[in-house]
């Protein structure tokens, strides 16, 4: 039984060469390998497929049924792993791949963002972004897990050293309300306008640091923060809620722009606070399409 070695690409690279060529003399100048090492290649080649290739003529090859069948195949073998190595370096480059990012619930039309998705595909086409909405905790969770590439959050915490960001967009606060209560009220200049209202507020666990300096607000207008009139995870919810009647909110000021009926939002004093949005990823990353990405972001944004 003849014994197998395994068929290597640079074997086929070299049956073609030979066939272009049409003998094995001309096919070894071109590569510049010896002739006799060259032969046997050929002929390990045969052995690996049982098969005779090649017929020697006197002066040069000709192809059996066997070898037209391989020189087929090998061609596109031979083309496949070209292809194969142009997108590896592609890859190897951030010049391909997909990369998959967070984004908070109502946030995907951050200028920013499509910026920089539609920069890098201009720079990369053959690249695509793919985003999944969440609130900051699972998303930090995500990317921990390897799930998420790099995600838009709102908060994570400064103790957090498996994570690392940048600012991509500030937002300021502004006050929301049920029409029927900015008609009962009336003239609103501070939220101290509003003392005795209740306001739908936000879990902590979201964002400690935002929700903190939110009650402390609250709470230096006399706006009752104890028995809040809701708690929801995320903004929409909220203004739903406050279509609905059920309660005030503060609120970013871009969510203006996409406030359902019976809100009526109101720049107010007393609220010396902004919403920050920032991209995150793994501090031990080293994807060079990540890397490409977030070179793309703009300076951080704010509301018009």
């Amino acid at each position: 039984m003849p014994r197998r070695h395994g068929m290597e690409l640079r074997q086929l690279r070299y049956f073609a060469a030979v066939c272009a060529a049409g003998s094995v003399a001309g096919a070894a100048k071109a590569l510049h390998i010896a002739q006799p090492a060259l032969s046997r290649q050929m002929m390990a080649l045969e052995e690996e497929f049982g098969a005779q290739l090649l017929v020697r003529l006197p002066r040069g090859v000709a192809l059996t049924r066997a070898g037209e069948a391989l020189l087929a195949q090998a061609k596109l073998m031979l083309a496949g792993s070209e292809t194969l190595r142009a997108q590896v370096a592609l890859a190897a480059h951030g010049k391909a791949g997909s990369l998959k990012i967070g984004i908070m619930p109502g946030y995907s039309w951050l200028p920013g963002l499509g910026q920089a998705i539609a920069a890098l595909s201009r720079a990369s086409p053959d690249t695509d972004v793919q985003l999944e909405s969440g609130l900051s905790a699972w998303q930090l969770d995500a990317i921990k897990r390897h799930e998420l590439d790099a995600g838009v959050v709102a908060w994570r915490s400064p103790l957090d050293g498996e994570v690392e960001g940048m600012k991509i967009y500030e937002d300021r606060m502004l006050l929301a309300m049920p029409a029927a209560v900015a008609r009962s009220v009336g003239k609103i200049r501070t939220l101290k306008d509003l003392a005795g209202q209740r306001f739908i507020l936000f879990p902590r666990a979201g964002s400690p640091s935002h929700y903190d300096a939110l009650v402390r607000i609250l709470k230096a207008a006399g706006i009752p923060v104890t028995r809040p009139a809701a708690v929801a995870t995320d903004l929409p919810t909220i203004l739903g809620l406050v279509s609905a009647g059920l309660g005030c909110a503060v609120i970013p000021a871009s969510f203006r722009q996409h406030g359902p009926a019976g809100v009526v939002f109101k720049e107010v004093g007393g609220i010396d606070l902004t919403f920050d949005l920032e991209l995150v990823w793994r501090a031990d990353q080293r994807d060079p399409l990540l890397a490409s990405f977030v070179r793309l972001f703009p300076p951080p944004g704010k509301p018009s």
